[in-house]
């Protein structure tokens, strides 16, 4: 199972991502925990080229979809094959709604991201930028967290309609990792009612 956590930057992402995998593992489920962009040398230019400052959507993409195969090969599908759960502190809607607010077409993102193994559940953590920009006023912004940006952003993951749960995520931190880690528990519980139904 591969479970997506999106959502804008300050939504508690990586918080709820830690969280859920930490109560999985300790009701007993074989779970592993991983982040896009990775640490493969792909990620790390990522990195690199959004603490620049410079805008440049296109090499962004090129480099989101190369650090993104490489985690799928190396961590994603070895994980998924030997059944255990995925869970994604960000994913390739990220890059659909982030490169998509840079001006790319939306269409065109989710094409190159259909060849990558698709999460049975996506989260999105939902928060106005306002509040968001709040929570991380402290730290150095990058790019992407301005206000109009943060904006077109949160618009395009709220489009995502397949496999989604939205989860307002401006409520107290206890409150939205609950109703997370309920939303996945009662999704594995149906699951595994569906698979042990007799067919016929």
């Amino acid at each position: 199972m591969l479970i997506a956590i999106e959502g804008i930057d300050g939504a508690g992402k990586t918080t709820v991502a830690r969280y859920l995998f930490e109560e999985l593992r300790r009701r007993g489920y074989d779970v592993v925990l991983l982040k896009e962009p990775t640490e493969s040398e792909y990620g790390r230019k990522v990195r690199e080229l959004l603490r620049s400052g410079k805008s440049n959507p296109h090499l962004e993409l090129e480099l989101f979809l190369k650090d993104r195969e490489w985690n799928v090969r190396n961590n994603v599908l070895p994980a998924l094959e030997s059944g255990k759960i995925v869970i994604m502190d960000r994913y390739y809607y990220s890059t659909v709604a982030y490169q998509g607010a840079s001006g790319i077409d939306i269409e065109y993102i989710r094409r190159l991201n259909e060849r990558f193994p698709k999460p049975d559940l996506v989260i999105i953590l939902d928060v106005r930028p306002e509040v968001a920009l709040k929570r991380i006023e402290d730290r150095r912004r990058e790019r992407f967290e301005r206000l109009d940006f943060l904006r077109r952003v949160r618009e395009i993951f709220l489009s995502i309609k397949n496999n989604v749960v939205v989860v307002d995520a401006e409520r107290d931190l206890e409150t939205v990792k609950s109703d997370v880690l309920n939303v996945v528990l009662k999704y594995l519980k149906d699951r595994n009612r569906l698979q042990s139904c007799p067919v016929g």
